[in-house]
């Protein structure tokens, strides 16, 4: 941090209220702005809150592990005779009478997906849970906070968003597709937090450039009956059913 071109007695008015002496130099004691880094961006990091989803993660991963024996197919499996045989001649261990076959049969019931998926979750999901147990251990100890609900705060309020989508999708056979995404768009760039003139008039436009992108040129499907249209004379209604 560069020097203070201001002197005590510029900053003060009278010399006993300022922290320096006027040979001090000031240094602040915020850290520097660091670039962006594409690894920082998958860096691993426990944070508060850890535990309790882990906790939630290594249950979901048991309980599809209960239910493993009777809702994959799992009772009712076929397996060949000499599965030892089996399994190397399909891997290309052994030749039986010459010739080596794709993988087969076993690959192809319904069991054999769920039961490698859970091979991989379950230990994955405990093994996760240990270190999430001892970081918040490691956390208490030390006095630092561990409680979950600034991550809740956060997950509730991205509920916000998901209530924006429905109800978009409610007012799209009212309003049509066009005034829909026009509203939408343009409300969604205010509530980001760009109210500049410049940034509404951005956020219209490009609401405007996504209707003619995927409905006007690829034609995607939209709903047939719009109270909005209906209310327009018949050449009008056919042209925006059209093409907004």
């Amino acid at each position: 941090m560069s020097q203070s071109s201001n002197t005590p007695d510029d900053l003060y008015l009278f010399d006993e209220a300022s922290p320096l002496d006027g040979t001090t130099v000031f240094q602040s004691e915020c850290p520097p702005d660091k670039k962006v880094k594409v690894e920082d961006l998958f860096k691993f990091s426990r944070t508060r809150g850890d535990l309790e989803v882990s906790i939630v993660v290594a249950l979901l991963a048991l309980f599809f592990f209960a239910f493993f024996w009777t809702q994959t197919g799992w009772e009712t499996r076929k397996l060949p005779d000499e599965l030892g045989t089996y399994v190397a001649y399909q891997f290309g261990l052994a030749d039986i009478e010459g010739r080596v076959t794709r993988l087969g049969r076993i690959l192809k019931q319904s069991w054999v997906a769920p039961l490698l998926c859970l091979l991989v979750f379950v230990p994955a999901a405990l093994w996760n849970l240990r270190g999430s147990w001892n970081e918040t251990a490691w956390r208490k100890r030390f006095l630092l906070p561990t409680s979950v609900s600034f991550e809740l705060t956060k997950y509730a309020a991205a509920l916000e968003y998901v209530a924006y989508f429905i109800g978009y999708t409610l007012i799209v056979p009212i309003l049509g597709y066009l005034v829909s995404t026009l509203i939408l768009g343009t409300y969604l760039t205010w509530r980001l937090g760009y109210r500049g003139r410049s940034w509404i008039v951005t956020g219209f436009v490009s609401s405007f450039a996504v209707v003619v992108a995927f409905r006007t040129l690829l034609q995607i499907k939209t709903p047939i009956s719009i109270w909005l249209y209906d209310q327009l004379p018949a050449a009008t209604r056919a042209f925006m059913l059209t093409y907004f």
